[in-house]
């Protein structure tokens, strides 16, 4: 037998719960035709699974962006649009947006906003990220808090260099073909997930 899917099969055996149950859906799984299509839908939930979607990391990242920004969580959630207070519901969004699995619909009901303010705060917190010096800074110190805290990783914040967001008709034209894909693509992943769990049952 192939050493690798032996390996494999130990290590799912050590974390299963110890029934029958729990081995017959694994050998379902593993004799059923359709097994090698089932390869995206493992790495879609692997990456789905690294990304938390809990009120441990919100709560962190809460505290950490009250606490660098130097604002209370009242005043990050007020109606007030001083800049400090802008700033950090900028951060607290990008750090949400980016750390968690929330869609942005989930972030703006979580911060009693309009979605179409938190898709601005996205674009807002890429362009200060490359042009305020203080902005920056404060970032970094939240993402060194937050990763000694060990809930989730931020390493990317940084470095991530999107296409900037001024509003020319190619950079819209853009933005509204990436939307249409990745729709699409959506759609063809509900698609396929419908398939595979109705040829397994």
């Amino acid at each position: 037998m192939n050493k690798q899917l032996m390996t494999a099969y130990d290590k799912l055996k050590m974390n299963l719960i110890q029934s029958p149950i729990s081995f017959d859906m694994l050998y379902a799984i593993v004799t059923n035709p359709n097994v090698s299509s089932l390869d995206e839908v493992i790495q879609y939930d692997k990456m789905k699974l690294s990304r938390p979607d809990g009120n441990e990391l919100t709560n962190a990242v809460l505290a950490e962006v009250c606490n660098v920004c130097k604002i209370s969580s009242a005043e990050l959630f007020s109606r007030f649009r001083y800049r400090e207070f802008n700033d950090a519901r900028i951060i607290y969004t990008a750090f949400l947006r980016m750390g968690t699995d929330w869609s942005y619909a989930k972030i703006s009901a979580h911060l009693l906003r309009h979605h179409a303010t938190m898709i601005h705060n996205m674009k807002s917190f890429d362009a200060l990220i490359n042009t305020d010096k203080i902005f920056r800074k404060k970032v970094s110190e939240i993402i060194k808090l937050l990763n000694n805290k060990k809930i989730y990783t931020f390493d990317e914040m940084l470095t991530t260099n999107k296409w900037k967001y001024e509003r020319t008709n190619r950079n819209l034209a853009r933005a509204a073909k990436l939307a249409v894909k990745t729709r699409l693509l959506n759609r063809e992943q509900a698609k396929r997930q419908k398939q595979i769990h109705t040829s397994i049952a």
